[in-house]
């Protein structure tokens, strides 16, 4: 197109767009934007066309969302425009040439030009890209310290010693409540292993590369902090003595605020899908981590995501409109600081209680135990009444006191099954007791079904 005027080359590239099928996003006179379908060849990309500084138009491809790998996509993209601008530039009438194109200007997430270049580009701050690798740098950096220490203790790299997370700044109840609140946000810089740390930094770079250059660092930051905090109290309002980590919570909120801007279609339709599908693709594979994760604290994930969604609601009028951003940004910041103050100083503190009593209920179910290691039967029926039977019974009155203690609904599941444990300990007990009473067999139905029942239970409270 070296004899077309610059105008003349836009409208070509734009109808060999449309040839093509893909879905205009932008236009103005020095750029136009599109969005590919979605197909086995295409995954959403964006494709745009813009003038450089001296005047020649540059095509380029880049994929969108949560895209790990193009396969190539993005170069059959730019064959494919070339070919049809050629089929256009062949064809274009002096008429159509003449033809004005209407501006369309839209809000966009995406960039022209990806910001992250390479894979080192991750942590390297730029314009539109500077908090962003900042917060990933400091969660690998943190697990690369704990994980020499796990080394020199013996361990391995590849997963975290947990006295370790716990005495760094693990968030959990007992602790958190009483003293240490910093660990509502410290928690979100510890990972367990190596996937929970690729998964979370992955989806961090993913969101910020969209909400970072929209936000700009203040307000992205405080969205940040805003999500990894509540999500650290609904993980303690959820758990009473399960500690939390990751930057999953402030990882949800981040999709959270993006998805409610889809959802008030804040951008164009070819934005919107290309997103929805590609993010869908992500967040598919991290919740897959359940099957390789014996503890995934779906709180923090849920508070997370109800954080970035109000925070895109209580911010929505400053993204349309600067005038209004100072204030919807201290609108968004009080009101979730009230929240969270709110709920950290109402979230019931009976857990050290409950945590003395439950040691004494395990130490009462050991003492019970004895009664397996007595030699003569007289011995064992002795046992089996003063101690087996007693050591239950005192466990099911504790029980009684730990049901009137104010504790989060994951302790309260836990206690269900703890007593249940303990009333099938005490029949267990009671139908041995009368074999050796009776000098008959005639319970071993009943003792052997307590005894899978045990099993079971024991291995959902992981005793």
């Amino acid at each position: 197109m070296e004899d077309r005027s610059p105008a003349e080359q836009l409208r070509i590239t734009r109808r060999a767009m449309e040839q093509l099928g893909w879905e205009i996003s932008e236009v103005s006179p020095q750029n136009i934007t599109a969005f590919t379908r979605f197909s086995f060849r295409s995954w959403n990309e964006q494709v745009s066309a813009a003038f450089t500084e001296d005047g020649e138009l540059s095509l380029f491809s880049a994929s969108t969302g949560a895209q790990v790998l193009d396969f190539g996509r993005n170069r059959q993209n730019i064959k494919r425009l070339l070919g049809a601008i050629e089929q256009v530039a062949e064809t274009f009438t002096p008429e159509e040439a003449a033809a004005e194109i209407p501006a369309i200007a839209t809000h966009r997430l995406s960039h022209s030009r990806p910001v992250v270049k390479g894979p080192f580009g991750v942590f390297k701050p730029v314009s539109g890209y500077f908090i962003t690798p900042i917060l990933i740098g400091i969660n690998v950096f943190i697990y690369l310290l704990l994980a020499l220490v796990t080394l020199y203790r013996g361990g391995s790299w590849w997963m975290i010693d947990t006295e370790l997370l716990e005495r760094f700044g693990a968030n959990y109840k007992e602790v958190t409540l009483f003293g240490e609140p910093w660990r509502l946000l410290s928690a979100a810089f510890l990972h367990a292993d190596v996937l929970h740390l690729f998964f979370n930094m992955y989806g961090i770079m993913i969101c910020g590369v969209y909400l970072e250059p929209l936000l700009g660092k203040g307000r992205y930051l405080l969205v940040y902090i805003s999500c990894a905090i509540i999500a650290g109290l609904g993980s303690l309002w959820w758990y009473d003595i399960t500690p939390s980590i990751g930057a999953s919570g402030a990882l949800f909120g981040l999709f959270g605020f993006v998805f409610t801007l889809l959802l008030r279609r804040f951008l164009p339709p070819g934005e919107r899908r290309a997103l929805l599908i590609s993010i869908g693709i992500y967040i598919a594979l991290r919740l897959s981590l359940v099957f390789f994760a014996s503890h995934i604290d779906h709180a923090a994930h849920i508070s997370g995501l109800l954080t970035g969604m109000l925070l895109a609601q209580l911010m929505y009028a400053g993204l349309n409109n600067p005038l209004h951003q100072a204030k919807s940004t201290l609108a968004a910041a009080s009101i979730v600081l009230a929240i969270a103050g709110s709920v950290y100083f109402i979230l019931p503190r009976d857990v050290s209680i409950y945590i003395t009593k439950v040691q004494t209920l395990g130490y009462n179910f050991t003492m019970a135990q004895g009664s397996y290691s007595v030699g003569s039967e007289k011995a064992r029926e002795k046992w089996l009444q003063n101690f087996g039977i007693y050591y239950m019974d005192e466990n099911l009155r504790i029980m009684d006191e730990i049901d009137a203690l104010s504790l989060s609904r994951d302790a309260r599941e836990r206690n269900r099954i703890m007593r249940q444990l303990f009333l099938t300990q005490r029949n267990m007990f009671a139908y041995s007791y009368k074999t050796l009473r009776e000098g008959r067999n005639a319970y071993d139905k009943q003792i052997i079904d307590a005894l899978h029942d045990m099993s079971r239970m024991r291995k959902e409270l992981n005793w």
